[in-house]
């Protein structure tokens, strides 16, 4: 018998996660174990002939041959059923979950991170083509509705979307989910809110804000998560938590609105579960004073720094004089895209200036005019060290763009809104249009002759490429790591182009051209690749959206347009494109803020979940950050750790990781990287054990003209043996660099044993180069290794094996052997001149006659 089982207070998400199980598995049974929460139960009341459940305390565990666990991962979390099925063996379990779990996926385990668990069953519903009828439909779309808030959550997903669109193809009455949904308060719940209102207030934590509310009542009063989503709405905090204590149970509910702490790491102290935006427990026998003692001392521990305007804000600020004329303000606002510039004296701010009053002035011919009788003196400016919420508040206050960034009265820097919305959406936002092209225009000679500085093959081919364009009737732009290193003024060798249009086609125009190329195309994920017979190469793609079915995972790929292509990429820095048509030929296209950020020298990703989409992008964010000696943007550094410790790497193939990592080893400042990768938890979160990883920073003076083999060997040359067997299981090397990690495991080995200066020799000759100088770099075996290769370097052996064949020795493994004790003798010190070798030789002859 099958049986499906949920978490115990039943809510909506897990009663149509088991009714949808139950189609997926149409001989199982539902089992009630526990009580359902009371909109559930009114629900049930009515429900109750369409959906048959049976007690946990009439189920035969001998007759279960298999357990169908939903909306939780966590047997213990069922009740007393869920604990005895854990503590049998031989029931299969198969579990549907959206929770965070970060231990391993099993076989029959489908844990993902959508806003609903029901999510999940419907995507398999709709996988097999199983119809549903229309209270099915409702019931399951009620269960999504209410474990997204109506898909507003911010755990909401673009899964949960298309589900609920299935649903309403199904039959999904909006009606009845509507109805269900909004539900007024009952007289007792009433008064708890306002009992929670009334006892509630926002403390600082570091000067993060986090609403705390208590309550006592005799009854049990259900609809806790309701009360809490009343709560949000009626307070500001990004954080807040209730804790109300009903008849012998504390109960804790937390909600965060996204930046805020993640709310299920705190919950979980307590015995509780959910999500970082929504979590709850119950604690029996407790009282509230002690528990709010508790959580307060826990959220202390955890509280990070909100941020403040400093963390968005641009920097340097481009500032006029009060003397400066209005046609020079008109060129800097046209060259920096900018709708405003502050104006200083002394670097103190006396006024700002607007583009829109700029352009009157200069209608009525007064570019000659300075600025000072045309700026706005009634500034609005904020402080540096306040809350980036500030900032929000006085551009709705006082509707403008732009606010200068003061520290005691000096202008320190200036922020948008852009820089808000980026914080606001968790990511970069598009610069608008019209700004940004005006902006590009204005930088085109710039990087034209950026462009005549690079070798003049990579400008005949940027020319081939442009002929082709025109040819070809379609727009070509350079993208990514070439335009973040031309305007680095940094060599690179990185030419990937886009083309609006089909790429494969363009690349079969290109190669008449530069017929010296070989043409490689991959249908699949529309690019192709030309390789030049130096090994150098291109690549072409055509502008591409690109979405990842589950972490990790390689993209699935869709036509789109530019915007969209540059969006899809890893970091601001690398968003950027030039166009190589003819007309526009240098324009900067840059949506994202890449320039500045270039000029900020900031790593910042494109959205909040950029790691979570591609966990390598983390491995990338490092090395971009320490290639160029740039700070991570606090959001960009924020969500890395957060990805690390929600255990986004074991959706990562071994493949990729490997590859990311010897990626790392082949920069120069390689040892910085890996010291990040180390203290930031990556390593340990990849090989589930704190490794003693050698990147020290005293001890490599040589370290730039190292090989990636040598790099590595030096980088492991601190762990014990067996440390090194796990290393080995977690990453897939090529053959070379596996076999020499081996053999220098072996002869590390080896050379902690009591060796004669002979069988080091042996030893060292057979191993390879690398793996010798690596050792030799060991302080428990550098002294005895130097003086081995110093006795070699003195041997002056001319005997060999013709030699003693005329001294009347047969052919036979005796020539090879009389050959090696010679050598042995050099060693020794036994012997030190031709005519002794000779001597030797011919005494050792002459006995094997």
């Amino acid at each position: 018998m099958d049986i499906i089982l949920a978490h115990r207070q039943i809510d909506f998400d897990a009663l149509a996660s088991m009714v949808a199980a139950q189609k997926i598995y149409p001989n199982s049974v539902l089992v009630m174990d526990g009580k359902p929460n009371v909109f559930v139960q009114d629900f049930l009341a009515l429900s109750r002939d369409q959906l048959r459940f049976r007690k946990a305390q009439d189920i035969d565990l001998e007759e279960v041959s298999r357990v169908i666990l939903v909306d939780t991962h966590e047997l213990h979390r069922v009740g007393f059923l869920g604990e005895k099925v854990a503590r049998l063996p031989g029931i299969e379990v198969a579990i549907y979950d959206h929770h965070p779990y970060a231990g391993e996926l099993k076989q029959g385990m489908v844990i993902e991170p959508v806003g609903a668990c029901a999510t999940l069953l419907v995507e398999k519903l709709a996988g097999l083509g199983l119809p549903l009828s229309s209270f099915e439909a409702t019931l399951i779309a009620i269960g999504i509705y209410d474990d997204t808030g109506s898909l507003l959550f911010d755990n909401t997903t673009v899964r949960d979307v298309h589900a609920v669109a299935y649903l309403l193809e199904q039959g999904a009455n909006l009606g009845v989910i509507a109805k269900n949904l909004r539900r007024p308060l009952a007289e007792e719940q009433k008064e708890l809110l306002q009992q929670l209102l009334d006892q509630g207030q926002t403390e600082f934590f570091d000067g993060l804000a986090v609403y705390i509310s208590y309550a006592e009542i005799k009854d049990y009063v259900g609809g806790l998560a309701l009360l809490a989503h009343r709560v949000g709405e009626l307070e500001g905090a990004e954080t807040w938590f209730l804790l109300v204590k009903m008849e012998n149970r504390v109960y804790i509910v937390g909600r965060s609105r996204g930046r805020g702490l993640p709310v299920n790491g705190l919950v979980q102290l307590f015995g509780g579960a959910g999500h970082e935006r929504a979590a709850s427990a119950t604690i029996k026998d407790a009282e509230l004073p002690d528990i709010l003692k508790q959580l307060r001392s826990a959220i202390q521990s955890r509280a990070k720094r909100p941020h403040l305007v400093r963390d968005i804000m641009s920097f340097p600020v481009k500032t006029v004089s009060p003397e400066t004329r209005l046609g020079e303000v008109e060129q800097i606002l046209l060259r920096y895209g900018h709708t405003g510039v502050p104006v200083t004296e002394d670097k103190n701010l006396v006024g700002i200036i607007s583009r829109r009053d700029v352009d009157k002035a200069i209608k009525h011919g007064l570019q000659h005019a300075p600025v000072k009788g045309f700026m706005t003196t009634k500034v609005a400016t904020v402080e540096a060290d306040v809350p980036w919420d500030e900032v929000q508040r006085l551009m709705v206050q006082h509707d403008i763009g732009r606010l200068p960034v003061v520290e005691d009265g000096n202008l320190v820097g200036i922020v948008s809104r852009s820089d808000v919305l980026r914080l606001v959406h968790g990511g970069s936002v598009p610069i608008e249009t019209q700004l940004a092209r005006e902006r590009s225009i204005a930088m085109r000679q710039d990087i034209l002759d950026l462009i005549e500085g690079l070798p003049k093959e990579v400008q005949n081919l940027l020319e081939a490429v442009s002929e082709t364009a025109e040819e070809e009737e379609c727009s070509v732009y350079i993208v990514g790591g070439f335009v973040r290193d031309l305007l680095l003024s940094v060599p690179t060798q990185d030419l990937d182009f886009v083309v609006e249009g089909s790429g494969g086609q363009f690349a079969q125009a290109l190669m008449r051209r530069i017929p010296d190329g070989k043409l490689t195309q991959h249908i699949k994920f529309g690019t192709a690749q030309i390789i030049f017979p130096d090994g150098s190469h291109l690549d072409i793609a055509s502008t591409r959206w690109e979405h990842y079915s589950f972490p990790g995972a390689l993209p699935q790929v869709e036509e789109s347009c530019l915007r969209d292509d540059l969006f899809r990429r890893d970091f601001t820095i690398n968003s950027m494109a030039i166009c190589l048509n003819t007309e526009r030929f240098g324009e900067l296209v840059d949506y994202y803020g890449g320039k500045q950020d270039l000029h900020q020298r900031k790593i910042r990703f494109l959205h909040n979940i950029s790691f979570i989409d591609d966990p390598t992008r983390m491995l990338r964010a490092i090395r971009f950050a320490e290639r160029y000696h740039f700070d991570f943007a606090k959001e960009t550094l924020d969500a890395l750790h957060t990805a690390i410790e929600t255990g986004v790497l074991s959706k990562l193939s071994v493949e990729r990781f490997t590859e990311e990592v010897l990626l790392i080893f082949r920069e120069v400042n390689y040892l910085a990287m890996g010291q990040i990768l180390v203290e930031s938890g990556l390593f340990k979160a990849w090989f589930g054990k704190e490794l003693a990883w050698n990147f020290n920073l005293v001890n490599a003076e040589n370290s730039k003209d190292w090989s990636i083999n040598m790099r590595w060997l030096v980088s492991v040359s601190q762990m014990e043996s067996a440390e090194i067997g796990t290393l080995l299981e977690r990453v897939i090397l090529n053959r070379s660099l596996r076999d020499e990690t081996i053999a220098y495991v072996q002869l590390r080995e080896s050379l902690m044993e009591r060796l004669t200066i002979s069988e080091m020799d042996r030893l060292l000759n057979k191993a390879p180069k690398e793996v010798v100088i690596v050792l030799a770099r060991d302080e428990r075996f550098k002294v005895r290794i130097m003086e081995c290769l110093e006795a070699g370097q003195r041997i002056n052996m001319s005997l060999d094996g013709k030699a003693l064949l005329q001294m009347g020795l047969k052919q036979g493994p005796e020539i090879g052997e009389i050959l090696d004790r010679v050598r042995m003798a050099w060693l020794e010190g036994r012997i030190s001149t031709s005519e002794e070798e000779q001597g030797m030789a011919r005494q050792w002859v002459n006995t094997q006659r």
